[in-house]
């Protein structure tokens, strides 16, 4: 497949390499219906050609992702954010999960190259990957939202990287980090300026693809395993049914209805600023 496959991504091959790049800069490559599954069949294309021996992620424009696609378009009721149809809620949560475990599911290195923004789902993306390299000024985060939007997803990923104190830190407080913090706590693998950026990741694509495919494969399969043994699979997949039973709480609800009615930078924009928002109360 080439990058002319694709809407809202670009898929390109050399030798023994691919580049996956999000494609929607006007908003940061946030992540669509669209744009999901064109990511996971780029994976699959990728995994099914003997040819590649190494993935390199990537954002288009000014960040890596900036999470999933909150535009106030996508919150109409019965759409994928604030749908009441617990069935189709579900069908949808089940083909995002999957998505998102391909990067750690195909038996080939994957590096994230992640600049600017990468946030909530970014940074699952992201978390998932081999190898993160990111710019030292990135913003990285679990989410920038309010906390009445945030359910359980991301946690999965970012446990067994920055371990509980980090995690709780995030989930409770929210905010970012650079990429050197990034590294400093353990979910980046290394932290460079950058206009060092690129070149560094394709060094290290360089040095991953001189190795046969059989020997990466053994490697991360042996790893990968081993990790699932301690419960990474097993953390996703809980933090996957504690947000999906989120999005159908009372507190969901209503920050849903006012997130359709005002758009999400609004009401993000007015939880910075210090607005208090209280279930069933007026501001």
């Amino acid at each position: 497949m080439t990058g002319t496959s694709y809407e809202h991504l670009i898929y390109e091959k050399s030798e023994h390499r691919v580049t996956i790049t999000l494609n929607r800069p006007e908003k940061i490559n946030a992540l669509n219906e669209k744009l999901t599954r064109e990511f996971e069949a780029a994976m699959l294309a990728a995994e099914d050609d003997s040819e590649v021996r190494v993935l390199v992620m990537r954002g288009a424009g000014r960040g890596f992702c900036a999470g999933h696609d909150y535009s106030k378009e996508n919150f109409r009721p019965g759409e994928r954010e604030t749908g009441y149809d617990t069935e189709a809620h579900r069908i949808d949560f089940e083909k995002r999960f999957r998505a998102y475990m391909r990067v750690w599911d195909i038996p080939k290195p994957v590096i994230a190259q992640v600049h600017g923004p990468c946030i909530a789902a970014g940074t699952i993306l992201a978390g998932l990957a081999d190898i993160v390299a990111v710019a030292d000024d990135a913003k990285i985060g679990p989410v920038e939202a309010a906390p009445g939007m945030v359910m359980g997803l991301i946690w999965g990923s970012w446990l067994p990287l920055v371990g509980i104190r980090k995690t709780k830190d995030f989930a409770f407080l929210h905010g970012t980090m650079s990429g050197i913090e990034a590294q400093q706590c353990g979910w980046a693998t290394r932290s460079v300026p950058s206009a060092q950026l690129e070149q560094l990741v394709d060094d290290m694509a360089a040095e991953i693809a001189r190795v046969p495919l059989e020997i990466l494969m053994m490697k991360k399969l042996a790893i990968n395993r081993s990790v699932n043994r301690l419960g990474l699979r097993e953390m996703m997949e809980t933090n996957f049914e504690i947000s999906l039973a989120g999005h159908f709480s009372n507190t969901r609800r209503e920050w849903g209805a006012k997130i359709e009615a005002e758009g999400f930078k609004k009401v993000m924009a007015e939880w910075k600023a210090g607005i208090r928002y209280d279930r069933n109360q007026s501001r």
